[in-house]
């Protein structure tokens, strides 16, 4: 069966907006490999002491964790490459670079090393190359979309943060955001900073916060336009994504 390009792709960056969110990771950069150490570690309970039980971590979790598995390996390729560029560098021959990997002998070292070369090139050409075009031409159709709903986007996120003390927890664990969300006069910082506060009060595969006090009411509301906009976002960027792809040569 052929691989569904497109819905690989949907489920790769629904995965690493989960693990952003429950795995306290930079916006910007993921660590594949830091990820799946630290999911494995909470799976597995490495953190408990004797007697304690393991965090509940989903299966969700764990599988979002595995489709980092491709960009780990090409990350360990390229520390490789690196370290062997490194050692070449500083005159250590083959032979002692494949002691250090193992091997049976310097043609096996060199053998590695061009594979690694080959390696990285086509990675370095698929993932920044191509990455990079599909990114800029998703952030031109979003910032386009971004701009025809500006008055919708700002009145949307001022109404979110006027009713943000319906949820106690969102002032402890998302301050920074709201208050980020409060101050954003460019309207694709705002959808950037209602995101991450809509993720707070809604986390990816777990229940939503519930809203109490006077103002819950109305932030239910709120929340539902806040999530009836992003979801049109959504789509906005998947159909940039797929308009690339049915494009590409």
């Amino acid at each position: 069966m052929a691989i569904d390009h497109a819905k690989q792709r949907r489920m790769q960056e629904a995965a690493e907006e989960l693990l952003r969110e429950r795995y306290g990771q930079n916006r910007n950069y993921l660590d594949p490999l830091k990820l799946m150490q630290e999911v494995r570690a909470q799976a597995l309970g490495f953190y408990t002491d004797g007697g304690e039980e393991a965090p509940e971590v989903p299966a969700e979790d764990v599988l979002a964790a595995l489709t980092q598995m491709a960009e780990a390996r090409a990350s360990l390729d390229a520390l490789e490459h690196d370290l062997i560029r490194a050692a070449r560098s500083r005159s250590a021959s083959w032979q002692k670079i494949a002691d250090s990997l193992g091997l049976a002998n310097r043609q096996a070292a060199e053998a590695r090393a061009t594979r690694l070369d080959r390696a990285a090139e086509s990675h370095r050409g698929d993932r920044d190359v191509r990455a990079q075009r599909r990114d800029r031409a998703r952030r031109r159709v979003v910032e386009a979309w971004c701009r025809d709903h500006e008055t919708r986007i700002k009145t949307v996120g001022g109404r979110l943060v006027d009713v943000a003390g319906a949820w106690p927890e969102l002032a402890r664990e998302a301050a920074y955001s709201l208050d980020k969300l409060a101050q954003a006069t460019d309207v694709v910082q705002t959808v950037e900073y209602l995101e991450m506060v809509c993720a707070r009060i809604a986390p990816y595969g777990r229940q939503a916060l519930k809203p109490s006090g006077p103002w819950a009411d109305e932030a239910a509301l709120v929340l539902d336009a806040a999530r009836d906009l992003l979801a049109e976002l959504s789509a906005v960027r998947l159909a940039a994504d797929d308009a690339r792809l049915s494009t590409k040569g």
